[in-house]
């Protein structure tokens, strides 16, 4: 059936061919067509496409891996003609350059340098096809490598690593508080029994003082007592006021011992201080 005209959607070009042979390119819109000679051969979209692939390599070390790349391309609008006519499968052509590229850059890398520079392998994967395919009138805008697997062995085996030098480093972190809170309970116990040693100065100073006080009004109440005498009163005073302290302490306990003549002892000091004592005042 012979046409009048054709429409050419946005972001597309038409082909045009007279009697089979390439005539010209129809940009977006309406185009009138010479009935029975003109005819459209087909339509080339401009827009940017994107092609996906997968490939599987060996690396330095001898892993074998799959990358999954991303091509971006798109076919350049002075050379709708060449894209149109020269290739017949262009997607095919391009997945071609782009293993042969990749497949000789990936035996170049470890596998952790291959995650590494995946981005300098991409920009030179870029560069390579985007010179071959140039001439088809197909650039490449973008090439991108999406993921890097490596076989489910080796993932494991990385996964296993990785968890250890975790544990290792959480091991470390640990032991280092046990560490810090053994050196701060030493740090505090320390101090602690030097506050007490203080404190016990402290308190036996405040006794000799109190000590010394009592014998000084001792000497200016009765004076013809010696220092042994007045000593002798103040421990004797001391014990009962001890005794005192154990029998009103409900939760003390009493450990009862013989003793050879020390009760006597107390008991004859007390005799002793209290006839001085009434001598003094008579």
């Amino acid at each position: 059936m012979c046409q009048c005209y054709t429409c050419v959607e946005q972001s597309e070009v038409g082909i045009l061919e007279t009697c089979g042979k390439y005539k010209t390119t129809a940009k977006p819109g309406c185009h009138m067509l010479t009935p029975c000679f003109d005819q459209v051969a087909g339509t080339v979209s401009l827009r940017l496409q994107e092609h996906q692939c997968t490939i599987e390599s060996k690396t330095k070390d001898n892993v074998f891996v799959n990358v999954r790349l991303t091509l971006q391309y798109q076919i350049l609008p002075e050379k709708v003609e060449s894209a149109f006519y020269t290739l017949s499968a262009p997607v095919q052509q391009i997945e071609a350059y782009i293993f042969n590229s990749i497949r000789g850059k990936i035996p170049l890398y470890e596998l952790d340098a291959l995650f590494q520079e995946r981005s300098t392998i991409a920009k030179q994967l870029k560069e390579e096809v985007d010179q071959q395919m140039e001439q088809y009138g197909y650039e490449i805008m973008n090439a991108l490598i999406t993921e890097i697997e490596p076989a489910r062995s080796v993932r494991d085996a990385m996964n296993a690593i990785q968890m250890n030098q975790r544990l290792k480093a959480a091991a470390l972190d640990e032991a280092e508080g046990k560490k810090l809170r053994v050196i701060k309970a030493a740090e505090a116990e320390s101090e602690a029994k030097r506050l007490s040693g203080v404190g016990l100065a402290e308190q036996r100073k405040a006794i000799v003082a109190g000590l010394q006080a009592s014998i000084e009004q001792f000497h200016e109440g009765v004076q013809d007592l010696s220092n042994e005498d007045i000593m002798s009163l103040l421990l004797l005073n001391q014990y009962f006021d001890t005794l005192k302290d154990v029998a009103q302490s409900s939760q003390s306990s009493t450990l009862f011992l013989s003793h050879a003549g020390g009760l006597d002892a107390v008991a004859e000091q007390m005799m002793n201080g209290i006839i001085k004592t009434n001598k003094k005042k008579n």
